[in-house]
């Protein structure tokens, strides 16, 4: 059975400690911008924090990680 931290990265990609994680490889400019602009008009995008109603992620940070997903296949 899958620990609850490996059934979020296996949904989102990425967990939050991988932005500590120097190993972790970055999105190309180009994916950032694609991936926020979808980001900014999705419902489920809390505006004020930027944060994601589904995963909890502060998107900002998440669309430049190169493994991240968004949590409903948007991107």
């Amino acid at each position: 059975m899958a620990s609850r931290w490996q059934e979020y990265k296996e949904k989102n990609g990425v967990t939050p400690l991988d932005l500590l994680n120097p190993r972790t490889k970055p999105a190309t400019e180009e994916v950032v911008s694609q991936r926020w602009d979808i980001c900014k008009g999705c419902p489920f995008l809390i505006k004020s924090t930027s944060q994601c109603k589904k995963c909890g992620c502060f998107m900002v940070a998440k669309v430049r990680m190169g493994a991240a997903k968004c949590p409903i296949g948007n991107w």
